[in-house]
Formats: structure tokens, sequence, C-alpha cells
């Protein structure tokens, strides 16, 4: 398995691990009322506008889910450093989040490396 594979499916795992977290916060794991959880999914709704492409491997695509995950850098951040009881909830979704920055960076240019080096200019 090739680095560009690797940084695909980590980017993938973890935006679709994002995803996931953020509805199973919103439904289960955080202490939203009944009444609240369907506008509680709605701050993670912003996570679905680029997926289409993101499990196509574009790369416009990958690069709006980055800018798109910034957001919840800031919340789990926010949550990590600011509620003592949820900190853990926090940190895995800045975790999720950077990890999906990280590696869907590192697949956008690996991959435009190896199509250079493949087809090289004239």
């Amino acid at each position: 398995m090739n680095r560009i594979s690797v940084a695909r499916w980590l980017s993938l795992g973890s935006y679709l691990g994002l995803i996931t977290f953020g509805m199973a916060w919103a439904i289960t794991l955080g202490d939203v009322p009944e009444q609240q959880t369907s506008f509680s999914l709605l701050f993670f709704a912003p996570l679905l506008l680029p997926l289409r492409g993101i499990l196509h491997a574009r790369d416009k695509s990958i690069l709006w889910g980055t800018l798109v995950s910034l957001i919840y850098v800031l919340h789990g951040g926010t949550i990590w450093w600011s509620d003592a009881s949820r900190w853990h909830l926090g940190a895995l979704e800045l975790l999720l989040a950077v990890t999906f920055i990280v590696a869907g960076s590192f697949f956008i240019r690996w991959r435009a490396e190896a199509n250079a080096g493949a087809n090289p200019a004239p």
C-alpha cells in the first residue's frame, strides 16, 4: 500500500468518522435535550455538502471539506478547553477534524506529484 492510498483512506475514514461522531454526539453522547436533537444535528450538516466529491476523491471537494472541518477544529478545541465534563468528546472531535485536514492535504499533494511525474511536461 503506497502513501497516496494510505492518505486517501485515512482522510476518508476521519471524515466519515467526524460525521458519525457528530451525529452520535447530537443523539446520544451529548446531554442535548430531546426537543433540540434535530436542531443540534444541523450543526453537522455542513459536513454533508462536499461528501459526494470526497467519496470520489475529487481535489476541490477535499479542499472544501478541509475548510468546512475547520469549524469542528474550533468547536472541538473549545469544548476540550472549557467543558471539564465533556473534554474527551471535544478532544475526539478535534482529533478527527485535524486528521482529515492533514491527511486530505497530503493526499492531494502526493497524488498531484505522482501525476506530474507520470506525465512530464514537454
